[in-house]
């Protein structure tokens, strides 16, 4: 069932609010204009108890919203089912991760931070996917075309490497609507609502980072000083804030789970550049040639020492700390707080741990450099002859 379909269902069960429900048609932003304070906290209470899964548009679009934020921050969770419960603490976890502060007195105090889509003649809209294994990821700014629709920038940025691509289109709402909404359901890639100047201050950090041998796009340039000037610096990014909001774990365990992770390639493992492996690969096969059995393996262990040793040096612990916590800030979103607190423990302890840092680095070469380890044990032998 769509939320729609469901808000239709409210109305014929909430028949008191009835013409309040039926004339938003569906569309959560009007519902929140239609309806008095009271009737919105009565709404929202029945969409997630009896349709807690088509709540998470409401509710997201409601904490969009002076208003909206009243109301999710005002709600009791006593009676909701198990489903419902857990959308709105998620949403609430994600109100104090943007700045709001979150508490028995927030329902009556007013939204501490600038919010989004409040003016609804002007669309304001921000979304960024997760990390990849590079530690890249595509940001979406929108905002109103003054002659009408909507301009919406694409983004390509990793702090790493830069801004890799930025692109801007000019659109109508519906159309720049649906285009987000098909990125997600294309790629299977979840994109994450996100304040809009930490989504800005994440695409200064990495324009920072630009190498001087690729020059920035032409249109980051000319949008630059709108968007990204230099005061950002000062604002926080998504990782920052949940750093603020959330508790970090416990080290030791943390610092198993996410050796395990690196492993397994669920996490990272950011390499430095893609010649930078090759490179590494083009010395293992010439340190392993002609030798067999122990020989071999020593040879093979020799290399491997020398990659951490590399990776180490070529590795900057505070942007890794950085990754995992925009990692962490991911996990807080998906409403996995535990894994969240796990990142942070082990981002927390990157800058001053040694042994943490020193059992990353080399999680990360076996990551890297699994199935090719696994090829230099391999001893070709000749064909046989006729």
């Amino acid at each position: 069932m769509s939320l729609p379909e469901s808000l239709e269902r409210a109305a014929s069960e909430l028949p008191e609010l009835a013409d309040k429900v039926r004339p938003a048609n569906g569309d959560p932003h009007r519902l929140l204009q239609e309806c008095a304070p009271d009737e919105a906290s009565v709404l929202l209470s029945w969409v997630l108890d009896q349709a807690p899964e088509d709540a998470p548009e409401l509710v997201e679009a409601w904490g969009a919203a002076e208003q909206g934020v009243a109301v999710l921050l005002g709600l009791s969770d006593d009676g909701l089912c198990k489903a419902g419960r857990k959308v709105l603490r998620t949403a609430r976890h994600r109100l104090r991760s943007q700045g709001v502060q979150v508490g028995p007195t927030s329902a009556s105090a007013p939204s501490q931070r600038s919010v989004r889509g409040a003016d609804l003649d002007r669309w304001q809209a921000a979304h960024v996917s997760a990390p990849d294994f590079r530690g890249t990821r595509m940001g979406y700014l929108v905002d109103s075309h003054p002659s009408g629709g909507a301009r919406l920038f694409e983004m390509r940025f990793d702090e790493a490497r830069g801004l890799l691509d930025f692109k801007i289109y000019n659109a109508g709402r519906s159309k720049v609507r649906g285009f987000l909404k098909s990125l997600t359901e294309r790629s299977g890639q979840r994109l994450y609502e996100v304040d809009r100047d930490a989504l800005r201050a994440l695409v200064w950090r990495a324009s920072r980072a630009q190498p001087q041998d690729r020059p920035l796009p032409t249109a980051f340039v000319e949008w630059r000083s709108r968007l990204f000037a230099d005061d950002l610096e000062k604002e926080s990014t998504p990782g920052d804030r949940v750093r603020a909001a959330c508790p970090a774990g416990e080290l030791a365990g943390a610092r198993e789970w996410l050796v395990g992770r690196l492993r397994s390639g669920g996490i990272g493992p950011w390499p430095p550049a893609t010649a930078w492996v090759g490179d590494w690969m083009d010395q293992g096969r010439e340190a392993v040639e002609g030798l067999e059995a122990d020989a071999r393996e020593a040879a093979i262990e020799s290399w491997t020492e020398s990659v951490v040793a590399a990776l180490d040096e070529a590795t900057d612990p505070v942007l890794i700390a950085r990754h995992l916590d925009e990692l962490a800030w991911v996990a807080s979103e998906n409403g996995d707080l535990e894994t969240a607190g796990q990142l942070l423990a082990v981002s927390g302890a990157l800058g001053s741990d040694e042994g943490v840092r020193s059992e990353l680095t080399r999680a990360r070469v076996e990551s890297l450099f699994e199935p090719y380890l696994a090829s230099l044990r391999v001893i070709e032998e000749p064909g046989l002859e006729a």
